[in-house]
C-alpha cells in the first residue's frame, strides 16, 4: 500500500523544476488501494520514483541547435518569461502568478551574461539563469469529499546558455509536501502524507551541435517519504533515497535506499532500464 504512493509525484510538483518526470503528478494526491482511488502501482525493483528521471537528466533531451541566434535550445533551456517584470532593485525577472487546477504558481527569474550582469530579459549574451518556483493551493476531489493541500518550491541554477559554451552545468533543489484527507467509500477517514524533493550539484552536459548529450558528470539525490493514517489502524511509513551518480560513461551509478535497504544499482544513458544488484 505504500510503495505506490512512490508512483507518482505529489500533486503539482511537475510544475517545479526538478529531476522527476514531468506530468508523474497527475495533479492528484495519493490515495492508498483499498482506501479511495490509488496514485498507481509502483516496482521498487526494476523503477526510479514518481515517474522516473527526467529526459534532461538521462541524456535524451531536446537536441543542441547552435545553428541560430538565440539560445533556447538543449538540454535546461530556460522556461518562458514573457509577459514578466523586470526589478532593477533585485535584478529578478518575476512573472504574474497562475493558477492551474487550483493551484497557484509563482515563478522568477535571474538572467545573467558571462560577466555575472543582471538582465532584463534572456537574449544571445545570457549564459546563466536561475529560476524560482512556488507551488501553493488545495484540490478538491472525489466528489467533493477528499481535499489535497501542497507547499513546493524549486531554485535551479543553469550555466552554459551562451552560443560559444562547451558545456551546460546545472546545480538546483526541489522539495514539497503534499497532505490528503479523504473518505473511503465505507466512510473510514484516511490522511495521506507525502514529502518529495531533491538536490543537484554540478550535473554536466557536454554540448554538441545538432545531439543530445547525456551528463558526464555530478550528482542527483532524490528522496520521499510516505506516510498513511487510516482511522482505528496503526500509522505506517515508508521512506526512499535515490543517489544518482555521473561518472563520465555511458552508464549511471544509482544507489537506492528505501526503509533502511540498500541496492546498487546501474542506468544506462539514455533509455535504459534499471537493474540492481
Amino acid at each position: 500500500m505504500l510503495s505506490d504512493g512512490f508512483a507518482t509525484s505529489a500533486a503539482g510538483f511537475s510544475q517545479t523544476d526538478n529531476s522527476f518526470v514531468p506530468g508523474a503528478d497527475q495533479f492528484a494526491g495519493f490515495m492508498p488501494q483499498g482506501w479511495g482511488m490509488s496514485a498507481g502501482s509502483f516496482d521498487r525493483g526494476s523503477n526510479l520514483m514518481s515517474g522516473g528521471l527526467g529526459d534532461d537528466f538521462a541524456g535524451a533531451g531536446l537536441l543542441f541547435d547552435l545553428d541560430h541566434d538565440d539560445f533556447d535550445s538543449g538540454p535546461f533551456k530556460p522556461r518562458d518569461s514573457s509577459n514578466c517584470s523586470f526589478s532593477q532593485s533585485t535584478g529578478r525577472v518575476t512573472c504574474p502568478p497562475r493558477t492551474v487546477d487550483g493551484l497557484r504558481i509563482t515563478r522568477s527569474f535571474a538572467f545573467t551574461d558571462t560577466s555575472g550582469k543582471a538582465q532584463s530579459a534572456p537574449n544571445r549574451a545570457t549564459n546563466t539563469v536561475n529560476t524560482q518556483v512556488i507551488v501553493t493551493g488545495t484540490i478538491v476531489t472525489h466528489d467533493k469529499k477528499d481535499t489535497t493541500t501542497v507547499n513546493h518550491s524549486s531554485d535551479q541554477t543553469v550555466s552554459g546558455l551562451v552560443k560559444t559554451a562547451t558545456k551546460r552545468i546545472v546545480n538546483g533543489k526541489s522539495g514539497g509536501t503534499e497532505l490528503t484527507d479523504g473518505t473511503n467509500a465505507k466512510a473510514t477517514k484516511f490522511t495521506t502524507t507525502r514529502m518529495q524533493g531533491d538536490t543537484t550539484v554540478g550535473l554536466t552536459i557536454p554540448i554538441e551541435n545538432h545531439k543530445t548529450s547525456y551528463p558526464i558528470a555530478g550528482t542527483v539525490t532524490r528522496s520521499m517519504k510516505v506516510t498513511v493514517k487510516v482511522a482505528g489502524q496503526p500509522d505506517a511509513t515508508s521512506t526512499r533515497r535515490e543517489v544518482i551518480t555521473y561518472d563520465g560513461s555511458a552508464t549511471a551509478k544509482v544507489v537506492i535506499t528505501q526503509d533502511g535497504t540498500t541496492k546498487n544499482c546501474t542506468l544506462p544513458l539514455p533509455h535504459g532500464h534499471l537493474t540492481c544488484s
